[in-house]
């Protein structure tokens, strides 16, 4: 009966050890969701920035200056006009600002009513 326990006793020590040793299956897998969890963020980060520089895009090509009223001012002067618009400029301060009649802002601002909303 004693050797039966020390054999059993001997053998859970050999099986507490072989335990240690084994890799956890379960430490891998965390450490693949971990790495799949960041690579996705780092997608989704990209993918913002992306989305970001195409809205961007999108509403300077949405600028309009094409009218009849306002056809000599360029482009780049437009763009200025409505930025200053959104930051809450009034519309005297920005005709003085860009040298443009206040008849033109109220044109442009209107003109471009979509992109600012």
């Amino acid at each position: 009966m004693e050797i039966a326990i020390a054999v059993l006793f001997i053998a859970s020590i050999v099986l507490i050890a072989l335990s240690y040793f084994q890799r956890d299956s379960i430490k891998d897998v965390e450490q693949e969701v971990e790495t799949l969890q960041l690579s996705a963020m780092q997608e989704i980060y990209k993918l913002k920035k992306k989305m970001t520089v195409l809205e961007e895009e999108l509403l300077d090509t949405n600028f309009v200056a094409g009218k009849t009223n306002v056809s000599h001012i360029d482009q780049h002067t437009v763009k200025q006009i409505i930025s200053k618009y959104n930051n809450g400029m009034s519309v005297e301060a920005i005709s003085r600002a860009e040298h443009v009649s206040v008849e033109d802002v109220r044109a442009i601002i209107k003109d471009n009513e979509r992109v600012l909303v």
